[in-house]
């Protein structure tokens, strides 16, 4: 089996994982790890939630959550 392949295998595995793994802890716990590969993504990106919101045009979402603070 070929790099692709195997690669393909692979994130169709972590898929399954992460399906299950949704389906049997409350949506609390995984949101919180979520906002931690989130967060973590965004800061070696060097890019603050604002940024990405805004440079994905999703500009409702931004104000939406952002300007009730």
């Amino acid at each position: 089996m070929g790099f692709i392949e195997e690669n393909e295998k692979e994130r169709k595995r972590f898929i399954h994982k992460w399906a299950e793994y949704v389906r049997t802890h409350s949506d609390k716990e995984w949101s919180k790890q979520q906002n931690v590969i989130i967060n973590s993504a965004l800061k070696s990106a060097d890019i603050t939630r604002e940024q990405f919101f805004k440079m994905k045009k999703e500009t409702n979402y931004v104000k939406k959550h952002y300007d009730n603070r």
